[in-house]
């Protein structure tokens, strides 16, 4: 599925100026394309594009708390419960607070719950939305992860921000797995979680504290490739857009629906079953290419024998245009010479055209008679529309045609066989 990520910093609050780490992902597992812009500047997502917002582990604070046996589908009662669980953990007040749950969570069970400030998060999401970027996700960076079994997980380090406000961030800080996130100044290097931290750990750096964070901690540190760290904390099951940030359920079935299709078109396990579908789409479009020109050659066929049967019946005729029409013109020449009385015959038009109109209960009589040896126009009847219809029907049943015309003429004439043409 394509994203786009966004990396909002901390604290500031979010303008149409504020500068935005970017990073965009075809497939959500490779870096397509990087960099920072402000909110108009940004890429603009497609329909089938999920905006995730990426959340910097200095503006979240980690709470471990048992969530009770209340419905998250009832929006304001969890939230309300959530304020009251957190009621004694929190300094500031829980309305001025956005809160979200882990994945996870489950009633009777402990959870993690993340908070940060919501006024500086609502901003962010504002000035995006008036830019064109609607954010469908929210992930945290570091979220706390507990260990499997008896192994603790070890710590990694951070460095993050500006050298004027400088981070760092260590994960697994303590059993449950907690992310503690603290100033990056000469003290840290005395705490406990990362002074017993192995010398060899991996400790990464952000380009802008990368020097600062070597001066501080006293170890070698690795600069951090943030375009590919974003990606990472987008692989993580939690979403903070909850509660009032939470998108409605059809926007996110709309978006599982189209990251669903996107994963089965681009990522490679579904490699064979993407083969699959093309070559059964191939086969079928062979089949239906086939069956196609077996009907043609079978209807040439028939024309071929329809064309025969005129040659050898007609063979003074010496090129065939169309067999059928020709055969008909035909006998009702031969009709004509020998006297006898075709349906085309003026005899039989007048006697039909006669009869219908006495059964239609048409009084009226045409003023005068044309016949030009295939049909017979009567001029000077004007019927009024439903028994013109009426008189239409009753010679249709006798297999003639009446077509009104200009000047109160109607034409009368056999009904024309129709037969399919063939393409050469």
């Amino acid at each position: 599925m394509s994203v786009l990520l966004i990396e909002i910093p901390p604290a500031t609050p979010i303008t149409a100026h504020t500068p935005l780490r970017h990073v965009v992902s075809a497939d959500g597992q490779t870096v397509e394309r990087s960099g920072v812009a402000v909110a108009a500047l940004l890429p603009k997502p497609g329909r089938a594009a999920a905006v995730t917002l990426v959340l910097p582990p200095q503006a979240l604070s980690w709470h471990r708390v048992v969530w009770p046996k209340v419905a998250l589908r009832d929006r304001a009662r969890a939230r309300a419960v959530l304020h009251g669980l957190l009621e004694e953990q929190l300094l500031d007040d829980g309305a001025q607070l956005h809160m979200a749950l882990a994945p996870d969570v489950r009633p009777g069970a402990a959870t993690w719950v993340a908070v940060c400030d919501q006024a500086w998060l609502q901003g962010a999401v504002e000035v995006l939305a008036q830019a064109g970027v609607p954010v469908h996700r929210m992930v945290p960076v570091w979220p706390p992860q507990a260990s499997e079994g008896d192994e603790a997980l070890t710590p990694q380090l951070l460095a993050l921000g500006t050298p004027e406000d400088a981070w760092l961030a260590v994960t697994h800080a303590d059993a449950e797995g907690r992310t503690l996130c603290v100033p990056l100044t000469p003290a840290v290097a005395q705490m406990d979680i990362v002074s017993r931290t192995a010398a060899d750990a991996v400790v990464q750096a952000e380009p802008a504290v990368y020097q600062q964070a070597q001066q501080v901690l006293g170890r070698a540190v690795q600069l951090l490739e943030w375009p590919q760290h974003l990606l990472q904390a987008a692989q993580t099951p939690w979403n903070l857009a909850q509660f009032q940030f939470a998108n409605s359920g059809k926007d996110r079935f709309a978006q599982g629906i189209s990251g669903n299709w996107q994963a089965v078109w681009r990522q490679p396990q579904w490699r064979w079953a993407r083969v699959a579908v093309l070559l059964l789409l191939l086969v079928n479009l062979v089949g239906l290419n086939v069956l196609g020109w077996q009907a043609r050659q079978q209807l040439q066929g028939l024309r071929g024998q329809v064309d025969a049967v005129f040659r050898s019946t007609f063979p003074q005729i010496p090129v065939v245009v169309d067999a059928p029409l020709q055969m008909q013109r035909e006998l009702a020449r031969l009709q004509q010479q020998s006297g006898a009385v075709t349906p085309a015959a003026f005899e039989a038009l007048a006697s039909a055209a006669g009869s219908a109109l006495q059964r239609a209960g048409v009084t009226a009589m045409p003023t005068a008679m044309r016949y030009d040896g295939q049909s017979l126009t009567l001029q000077g009847l004007a019927l009024p529309e439903a028994q013109m219809q009426q008189w239409q029907t009753l010679l249709l049943a006798d297999g003639l045609n009446a077509v009104p015309g200009e000047d109160a003429s109607v034409q009368i004439g056999p009904v024309r066989s129709t037969h399919p043409k063939v393409q050469p």
